[in-house]
């Protein structure tokens, strides 16, 4: 590690340098100073203290060596030669450092064997211990409080005892007169009159320092701050720069896509496949360049904490990342335009039509017949749509300032159709709201273009000889004089009367009249003028109309 650091600073890498020194100021100086500078400078200050190093080690070395050829106690001779070796190992590794600073090179580089296996366990331990550390010194102070507490209990359990045992037997000793016993209980009571002290001045030592570690906790609010603030003033600051700076690049990278998204190229309705491509590698970039910021500058602060906290919570995400694959590579088809939701065609999203625009992190759907019609929907959205070509439909069965007529009874004028809402003005000025969902269902008729209106009449069954030829001729030649003068001859386009039904007690006609969509306003009021036609060609013409009659069937008398 020491020797990648020495490589990234004597290969220039000021950037690296610079974010160290915001980091951690002192320690980056000191990393600076321990690196050689270029020219004759470069290891002024490390050689000059490897060489009084060595001439520490050397001189305690040689008075060591001095004391054993003296004559010597064992245990006294033992330690000496132990310092000894301590001192030679000491001066092997003073050794290998005056070897780095003058070579650069790292000498293990050529001990170490090539083929060496990974050994995962100890990997996995040197990385988890910084984190155990970690968390060990968070939680000294509530451990050893709490180890206090659970001496103290045992300590009262111990006078309590101590108690119980002084007084039976301080009882026992009245009672006894027996010159044997009576010395050997007086020692007993001695024993655990000391015991008892001794449980005493350790109960007195536990409680004193159980409330002294209280007071610097200041209590559990205390204890709390008190660990907020040792992790945000040795880890905070690392963190928050790791967030600010991998936010930073991120939102750099969206805001230039912004700009690109913008190009001729990448705003075309059906984008080139080598585009799309480029796109998803865009944004799977600007991921990996924010996770990669935040590792950098963990690294470069030396906070090997919070270092394997995120490698362990990118370990995870890859762990949890093989259940979410097949959902991954959906989304990624469709980013490519090769999913089941392809750009420029037609999906339904909740009961409406959509013109898929654009494929996205944020996929954009449009439909030009509604207010407001443009919606922005996650990618993992469309993962359960299909879509189809679009063959020039229709998008909406209305438009605004078009007369409708819907399955309820409705008729009225569309002011305001959004994906939410549609609003109807209805004769007269009122105003009638309807989902949008629930307008679609009522199956909404449009009056604008042009409309037919239908009508049954019924006559007698007296009249049965005329009514194939005299009646339909004449009922038609009337509607169409009274509805020319009505609306005017330019709005109505056809006039037509059949006889529908022979009913049960009359005949049924249909009148089947066509108008152009200039008078679908007028639309109600058209149904009622033809019934009030039809009666009054029957009343010129005298024609009964038939009321409906109730016939009572009387049943054979039953012999009593």
């Amino acid at each position: 590690m020491r020797m990648t650091f020495l490589k990234m600073l004597t290969g220039g890498s000021m950037v690296a340098l610079l974010c160290l020194t915001c980091l951690d100021p002192v320690h980056a100086v000191a990393q600076a100073q321990a690196v050689p500078a270029s020219g004759n400078g470069r290891s002024e200050v490390a050689l000059s203290a490897l060489a009084e190093s060595f001439r520490q080690v050397d001189e305690e070395q040689k008075a060591a060596r001095e004391l054993l050829k003296t004559k010597l106690p064992a245990d006294e001779q033992t330690r000496t030669e132990e310092k000894v070796v301590a001192l030679g190992t000491k001066r092997e590794a003073l050794l290998k450092d005056l070897e780095l600073v003058v070579t650069g090179v790292e000498p293990l580089n050529f001990t170490a064997p090539t083929g060496q296996e990974l050994n995962l366990q100890q990997e996995t331990r040197d990385l988890l211990l910084p984190i155990v550390q970690e968390l060990k010194q968070l939680t000294a102070s509530p451990r050893e409080a709490e180890g206090l507490r659970r001496q103290l209990a045992g300590l009262r359990q111990q006078h309590l005892l101590a108690e119980t045992a002084l007084r039976r037997l301080e009882e026992q000793i009245k009672l006894v007169a027996d010159p044997t016993l009576k010395p050997l209980l007086g020692e007993l009571l001695i024993q655990w009159k000391k015991r008892q002290n001794d449980a005493d001045t350790e109960l007195a030592v536990a409680e004193f320092k159980l409330e002294e570690l209280e007071m610097k906790r200041g209590g559990v609010l205390g204890s709390l701050r008190d660990v907020a603030a040792g992790f945000f003033r040795q880890r905070g600051r690392n963190l928050l720069l790791a967030c600010v700076i991998s936010l930073l690049i991120f939102g750099g990278m969206r805001l230039l896509w912004q700009r690109l998204s913008k190009l001729p190229a990448l705003r075309r309705k059906n984008r080139a496949f080598g585009v799309r491509i480029a796109a998803v590698g865009y944004h799977g970039l600007s991921v990996l360049l924010a996770v990669f910021a935040v590792l950098l500058v963990f690294y470069l602060a030396g906070d090997w904490v919070l270092m394997g906290l995120a490698v362990l919570f990118l370990i995870g995400i890859a762990w949890t990342g093989k259940q979410t694959l097949p959902a991954v590579y959906e989304q990624v088809k469709l980013l490519l335009n090769l999913g089941s939701v392809r750009e420029g065609e037609r999906v339904i999203y909740k009961g409406l039509p959509w013109e898929v625009r654009t494929v996205g992190v944020f996929s954009e759907l449009r439909n030009p017949a509604l207010d407001g019609g443009h919606i922005r929907l996650p990618l993992r959205e469309l993962t359960a749509m299909v879509s189809r070509p679009d063959e020039d439909e229709v998008w909406f069965p209305c438009a605004a300032d078009e007369w409708v007529c819907l399955s309820d009874g409705t008729h009225g004028k569309v002011v305001t159709q959004t994906p939410d809402w549609v609003q109807l003005v209805l004769l007269g000025g009122s105003r009638r709201t309807y989902p949008t969902q629930m307008f679609l269902q009522l199956c909404p008729e449009n009056l604008t273009k042009s409309f037919r209106v239908r009508s049954v009449f019924r006559i007698d069954y007296r009249h049965q000889s005329i009514s194939i030829t005299e009646v339909p001729q004449k009922l038609k030649a009337h509607m169409e004089r009274e509805l020319r003068s009505l609306i005017g001859a330019e709005h109505l386009k056809n006039v037509d009367v059949e006889l529908s039904e022979a009913g049960s007690s009359a005949l049924n006609y249909t009148v089947l009249a066509d108008f152009s969509g200039e008078v679908a306003q007028r639309y109600s009021f058209i149904t009622r003028a033809i019934q009030r036609m039809c009666v009054d060609a029957c009343n010129q013409n005298g024609w009964n109309i038939p009321f409906n009659q109730l016939t009572l069937h009387q049943g054979a008398p039953t012999l009593s």
